[in-house]
């Protein structure tokens, strides 16, 4: 199995700006993760932006998800151009699946991929509380409110007075404080979270400690939200929102009236930030509460006040962010830093 995200990997900056989308994480597993658990050892090519709800029940030249063309054998398609062809004439196997075309959709589409996700888990050494799994070395406070469902994985904490609610996954390694709220959203590995989270995804290896609101939006790893943070996912006019697209290089209508911030790799925000509704923070991006309310898009690299941080300090904080957690960033890593700096 090979991955090829040339012609959709910019639609997912900035969260694709350091990796791959097959490293984004959208449910329980990343878009790669879950596509080698199902497929297995195939030839086949895949664009990896795509959740399937089933294995490839026969052999087929071209493999369709929402009608879009997601994958091939290059043993006998010789490219994207050609799969295309195949499928308008009829030589392609259409599978049940979700396909995300853009970074927006990713935290709105929690429940659905969680749900495909939990029939994927072996759930051998999970006990359940309700409708909720969790495993048998994680730490779950009972003076809390789980009526939701989902799963809460190895070695997670959860202090007492948490409540949880809609589908609900809880990475191994996180903490949850006292006192949070969560909704419908996905708090990937070795994250310490606190306050109200809804219909969020946390990719992993970021923090939120605090009190304050993030709904509709997704935290990419690395990234920081200062105590006090607040951010929108609603305007005033109940109208559909507008992101930056770095495809489109400006403001485009999503058509959805709820969005919150999409963060990339590395972002760090300070205490008391007001973020606007469908803000995107650009790697490495360190904003404070005197940027707010934010601009729709803050660009990588952005230092607080208008600045432009340097590359040797983004770098020198990565380093050791990273090494924190036992992290250490190869060479081809800060590779991607370097060039993304321009």
């Amino acid at each position: 199995m090979r991955f090829d995200d040339s012609k959709y990997r910019k639609r997912f900056y900035p969260l694709s700006r350091l990796k791959g989308i097959e490293d984004l994480r959208v449910g329980i597993f990343t878009f790669g993760e879950r596509l080698r658990k199902l497929f297995g050892e195939t030839e086949f090519i895949f664009t990896p932006n795509f959740v399937p709800f089933e294995g490839l029940r026969e052999k087929a030249p071209v493999i369709l998800v929402d009608g879009k063309v997601v994958g091939f054998d290059p043993r006998e398609v010789k490219g994207w151009e050609e799969a295309e062809e195949f499928a308008r004439m009829g030589r392609a196997l259409e599978i049940r699946g979700i396909f995300f075309d853009n970074f927006w959709e990713l935290p709105l589409k929690v429940e659905a991929v969680l749900e495909n996700d939990l029939k994927m888990m072996n759930l051998e050494g999970y006990y359940k509380i309700g409708e909720i799994y969790i495993h048998k070395t994680a730490k779950v406070s009972l003076k809390g409110e789980f009526g939701g469902w989902g799963l809460i994985d190895e070695d997670v904490v959860i202090k007492p007075f948490v409540v949880l609610e809609g589908g609900v996954y809880i990475g191994k390694g996180s903490l949850v404080k006292p006192f949070s709220y969560i909704v419908s959203s996905v708090i990937g590995p070795v994250c310490k979270v606190a306050g109200e989270i809804s219909h969020t995804v946390f990719e992993g290896f970021s923090n939120k400690q605090h009190g304050g609101f993030v709904g509709h939006s997704y935290i990419s790893s690395w990234v920081n939200i200062g105590a006090g943070t607040e951010v929108s996912n609603l305007k005033n006019t109940y109208g559909p929102v507008k992101v930056y697209s770095y495809e489109k290089e400006g403001l485009v209508d999503t058509g959805e009236i709820f969005l919150g911030m999409f963060a990339g790799d590395h972002v760090k925000i300070g205490i008391n930030t007001t973020i606007s509704t469908g803000t995107v923070l650009g790697i490495f991006a360190n904003i404070t509460a005197k940027d707010s309310p934010t601009e729709k898009f803050i660009p990588d690299f952005y230092w607080t006040g208008g600045g432009k941080m340097s590359l040797e300090k983004a770098i020198e904080m990565a380093r050791r962010v990273m090494g924190r957690r036992g992290v250490k960033p190869d060479e081809g890593y800060i590779d991607k830093i370097r060039e993304s700096y321009g």
